[in-house]
């Protein structure tokens, strides 16, 4: 009996390994495009207002298809889901390498978002309920702090591959190195996700569509359910989200901003964007260990690092076109990455782990809504890429004040759990009803 908790052990850390490892190539495929994806497309022809629009475009495009997609991946599986996800997205970034018109190019950033949405909680759905399976007591904030470090480990390498391939071998080669790392994910993904999740419901036995459609609509009736339930858990979707707004907003400027800060070096400008991400590791690493066994600290964790990634960007904003504003957003990206592991953490204890992937989406859904329409208002106010100032002060306010709406729906969800995550969601007049 002593020997039996070692296999679990064993299985846990594989799981998460395999997470890890997973993460990191999802996003280094993405950041590889982070510092010449809007300066190729102007090269391409489009005008400043046309790629905010594009982007905007993406964004929205995003939010139409996460719960679609969440539910492709509650009834189908996540291991399929984040296939997919990996070869649409090798297709659009190669259509981009190889476009040499504006509708090409256009159609290659379009087809890309289309795949984003499909590994879009996919992987975490499938290791917050591999991990729940094999060892209940597994610490979820120690799990995405360190998925938050893999993530980062894939932003830096990223980056900076995609900068030294555009200065020195053109703008269009990182397209090309982003459809390799999805390619990559594909290949890892069908032969490290081998053990499926289990079946979201025991559906009777019957026709192949008739059984997809129980399990949709069973992953979109236990969402609907939950949310419509379980007001912190809507607290901590719409905290998430404006987080996503307030920092997509500099996200898509900050190009333009430092490529004249920087005279134009790609390669500078790379060290600039993945600083934040690069330094945040090691603080990630004091946070797993700090949380481990002491989720009370999570909501302290998320307050102090969105105030000081709003003070970080409102001091960015002031110095304006000042050499200053580069350590400045460093400290921005730096400190708004902290505040998410504790978050994920906080989401995956309150969903039901039945249509968790759908639940997933549907957070997915509220980020890329926000952040679509929010740069459309960008653009319908006329402000440019290169209009910093009033954008970045506001974004600042704006993740201050969304950081402490999080913080609060974390310490209130620790006073007041509604479910046990792996359990079905309960109505008040009936038996437990399984999402």
């Amino acid at each position: 009996m002593k020997d039996a908790p070692a296999p679990s052990d064993a299985v846990r850390r594989e799981t998460v390994r395999r997470y890890l490892l997973l993460s990191g190539l999802d996003f280094f495929g993405d950041m590889c495009l982070t510092v010449t994806s809007v300066l190729l497309l102007a090269e391409r022809g489009l005008t400043s207002t046309t790629i905010v629009s594009l982007i905007g475009t993406v964004w929205l495009l995003e939010a139409l298809l996460e719960v679609p997609t969440g539910v492709f991946a509650d009834a189908i599986g996540r291991r399929a889901s984040l296939l997919l996800g990996f070869v649409i997205r090798a297709v659009g970034y190669s259509m981009l390498f190889f476009s040499a018109s504006p509708g090409v190019a256009i159609a290659g950033t379009l087809l890309a978002a289309v795949g984003a949405p499909f590994a879009s909680g996919s992987l975490d759905a499938w290791a917050v309920d591999k991990l729940h399976r094999d060892d209940p007591s597994a610490n979820l904030d120690a799990l995405f702090a360190r998925g938050r470090m893999a993530e980062n480990t894939g932003i830096v390498t990223g980056t900076v591959a995609g900068a030294v391939a555009g200065q020195f071998l053109g703008l269009a080669v990182p397209q090309l190195l982003a459809g390799a790392a999805c390619l990559t994910g594909a290949v890892f993904t069908m032969t490290l996700l081998k053990d499926p999740a289990p079946a979201p419901t025991e559906a009777p036995k019957g026709s192949v569509r008739r059984e997809l459609t129980a399990a949709s609509l069973d992953a979109l009736r236990g969402c609907g359910r939950a949310l419509g339930t379980d007001r912190l858990l809507t607290g901590l979707l719409l905290g998430i989200a404006a987080l996503y707004l307030f920092r997509a907003l500099p996200g898509v400027q900050w190009t333009v901003h430092f490529d004249a800060l920087t005279g134009g070096s790609l390669v500078a400008m790379a060290a600039a964007r993945c600083a934040g991400e690069l330094l945040q590791i090691p603080v990630l690493e004091v946070v797993a260990r700090t949380v481990r066994g002491r989720p009370e600290l999570r909501w302290r964790i998320v307050l102090m690092s969105a105030v000081a990634a709003g003070i970080f960007l409102a001091g960015a904003a002031v110095t304006g076109s000042g050499l200053l504003g580069i350590p400045l957003y460093i400290g921005f990206v730096m400190s708004g990455g902290l505040c998410m592991p504790g978050l994920k953490a906080a989401l995956n204890e309150r969903v039901p782990a039945k249509g968790r992937a759908t639940m997933l989406s549907a957070g997915g859904l509220f980020n890329s809504l926000a952040s679509g329409v929010g740069l459309y208002v960008m653009g319908a106010l006329g402000l440019g890429l290169a209009d910093v100032r009033g954008v970045w002060t506001f974004a600042a306010a704006g993740t201050v004040l969304a950081g402490t709406l999080a913080a609060w729906c974390c310490l209130r969800s620790l006073r007041s759990p509604a479910r046990m995550a792996d359990e079905p969601v309960a109505t008040p007049e009936a038996a437990p009803l399984t999402p």
